[in-house]
This record gives C-alpha cells, structure tokens and sequence, in this order.
C-alpha cells in the first residue's frame, strides 16, 4: 500500500499527519489533527489486506465528532472527484450547498492541478495527505489544514468513491475560502511501513453528514 505524505518545508515526518513551522527563531508546537488521524485510522481497519476498503463499510457512526469534517466522493473522470455526501463544515466553507461540486471547488486555480494529480493516485489505491494553506484576506483570516483522500471500492471491487476528511485551524471568515498545498506534490511515493492504532468506535447521536442526491448509493 503506498502513501502520499506531504509534509510542510520545515516539518520532521514523526507523523502521517504532523505539519510543523519555523516562524524566525521561534519554533511553535506542530499542529495535531485529531479527526484525521481518527478517519485514516478506521479507514486502515477497515482495509485490513485489501487495496481499499469497500464503500459499504463506512459507517458513519463509527467515526463520532468527526462527521462534519468528512466527505464521500465519487469518482466521475481521471483527477476528478464530485461530492456526494459531506459534513457541514464544507457548506462553511463554500458559503453554499456543495451538491454535486467537484472538490477542485476548495482550491486556488493553480492548486487544482495538483488535487487532480493526488486524485489520480487515489483511484489507483494511493492514500493521499495534503497539508493546505488558505491565505489572509479581507475579512479573511489566515487557515492551515490538513485533507487526507482514501480510496473505497464499489460492490464490483472497482474503486470508484473516495473516503476524504478535511480538518482546519483558524476562522473561516467570509466564504468561499480557496486552499493551496503548502509544499508542491511529490513525484515519489513511500510504503506504509506500520499500521495505525485503531481509533475506538463511538457512537453519534446528533447526524452532521448530510445526505445527498444519490442516497445510499453515494
């Protein structure tokens, strides 16, 4: 199974998802992404020694409070993906209902290159993480985050979904936001060399992943 980590210019690769900084002399704490560590870690027992995952595996119940972070995309051409349910922090945002956009939708133009390169990865069993950066603006607050993209197969076997969680720091500010990888796309990939710690299973009593056109067959 092999792995696409990008990490920031100046990050130690402790962790899938760890994204550190040099700010002058100063070197602040990293950033932790608890929800996508949680996601690549069910989405890692549910693979167990297949390619991927099958899409009727996910249950969202399983994955707690990180459903508003947490989308499921269908593959509909190479290097594009289409929402087909997600949680409510796109809808935030987008400052719109994502149904039925493509994911390039959360990217700068010239980032868009690069999320289609990832996605053409993904469909071929990749895993990827994409530490994402979206720039200060008016009435627009700096945002760092993190988008990790797993892929998921069909009841054929054919991968054709893509299990995605997004997690962000700082103010989203006035919507749309447009993201942009902090490092460029790397040309190699590494293989997983260890499994992650299954994340525990609990149970969600408030829904956050909306529902959309397409149903249970998303």
């Amino acid at each position: 199974m092999t792995v696409i980590r990008i990490f920031d210019d100046h990050a130690a690769p402790e962790a899938a998802t760890g994204v550190s900084r040099l700010t002058g002399l100063f070197q602040p704490q990293p950033l932790s992404y608890p929800a996508v560590d949680t996601v690549v870690s069910h989405w890692e027992v549910l693979r167990g020694q297949k390619l991927a995952p099958a899409r009727a595996q996910i249950d969202p119940r399983c994955l707690g409070d990180c459903l508003d972070k947490l989308f499921i995309a269908e593959q509909v051409a190479p290097g594009i993906a289409r929402f087909r349910l997600c949680g409510q922090q796109f809808t935030n945002l987008l400052g719109m209902e994502p149904r039925g956009m493509p994911l390039s939708v959360l990217f700068a133009h010239e980032a868009r290159g690069n999320l289609a390169a990832a996605l053409r990865q993904v469909a071929q069993g990749v895993r990827a993480v994409l530490p994402l950066r979206a720039e200060k603006g008016l009435g627009r607050p700096g945002m760092d985050g993190l988008l990790a993209l797993m892929p998921l197969t069909d009841h054929e076997g054919n991968i054709t979904r893509i299990l995605g969680v997004m997690e962000t720091h700082g103010q989203v500010g006035h919507a749309p936001r447009k993201f942009r990888l902090t490092t460029p796309l790397p040309q190699g990939m590494e293989r997983q060399t260890s499994a992650p710690t299954p994340a525990p299973e609990r149970p969600s009593s408030k829904p956050l992943l909306r529902v959309l056109k397409g149903g249970l067959s998303a």
